[in-house]
């Protein structure tokens, strides 16, 4: 049995995934108790971890697996987060330790630490729409712009023709500014506030763009001219099969992304959504410490 948890800002999901890296009895929901004090927060994940294992009444837990978003020290499972927001209190410490300490059944369990984006985008390359293919792009939009490449199944990390360092693209000149600034929520709400005098985030958005309101649909328009602006130069580069669009804004990419699904057909790449990234981050996780 594998334990993974996915751990966001607001919500750590966990789940148990088999030998074959298939998800048991669905994903569970915790708040994050991200602005906690280190012993809170500590606290917490060890008792995510002993619910999810009492659960399942295992006797055995082969590896348990975390995804966190960035700055984390992956390899030594430290987080580096300062000044987010988020997690500000476990800056330095090493979580392995701190669960060994807190479950006595640990003591032998293999940790695995992963950036959650990349995790996702394993778990789509092994398990997801993106499993036939050879060259893979997976983007996340939500608080930024998260992104990895991915070949043969395996997460690109080096700078090479059409990568940039460790896969990211959020830092990357584009304006006046970087790419994070535009593609994510204070990118849409930005364009949101220029065109309604109003920010609307994504979900007030499309609503109002099932209803076809006409300021609703251009602010959409306006965001997918820069998705376009910003990805394509990654589809001439890079040459992806599939690109993945990660996270909950992709249930409004037929408002936003009909001219980037054109752009990528014209080069042969096929476009897939998953809005849930949570299951597939698991899956990655599951990859990385069975592969």
């Amino acid at each position: 049995m594998y334990l993974m948890l996915d751990v966001g800002g607001t919500e750590i999901k966990a789940g148990v995934l088999d030998e074959h890296g298939a998800i048991q009895g669905g994903i569970r929901h915790f708040s994050s108790n991200a602005k906690a004090d280190q012993e809170a927060i500590l606290d917490h994940f060890s008792m995510i971890i002993k619910e999810m294992a009492v659960r399942w009444k295992s006797a055995s837990i082969d590896g348990i697996g975390m995804a966190f978003p960035g700055p984390f020290d992956y390899e030594r499972g430290i987080s580096l987060m300062q000044g987010l927001d988020k997690y500000d209190s476990i800056y330095g410490i090493s979580i392995e330790e701190e669960m060994k300490k807190r479950t006595d059944f640990l003591q032998d369990t293999i940790f695995c630490f992963l950036h959650d984006v990349e995790a996702f985008a394993l778990g789509e390359s092994w398990f997801g729409e993106g499993r036939e293919a050879e060259r893979l792009l997976c983007l996340c939009i939500g608080t930024g712009t998260g992104s990895a490449f991915i070949e043969n199944k395996k997460v690109i990390k080096e700078k090479t023709e059409g990568v940039p360092d460790h896969g990211w693209i959020y830092n990357l000149p584009y304006r006046d500014s970087i790419i994070d600034d535009y593609l994510s929520v204070r990118g849409l709400l930005k364009i949101s506030r220029e065109i309604t005098g109003t920010e609307l985030n994504g979900k007030e958005l499309y609503e109002r763009c099932l209803e076809q309101e006409e300021k609703a649909l251009l602010v959409y328009h306006r965001f997918g001219e820069e998705l376009n602006r910003c990805m394509c130069p990654f589809l001439d580069a890079f040459h992806p099969d599939c690109v993945v669009l990660g996270g909950q804004i992709s249930k409004s990419f037929p408002y936003f992304g009909e001219a980037f699904k054109k752009e990528c057909e014209k080069r042969n790449t096929t476009v897939c959504l998953e809005p849930e990234t949570s299951a597939r981050a698991m899956q990655g996780l599951f990859v990385a410490m069975s592969h």
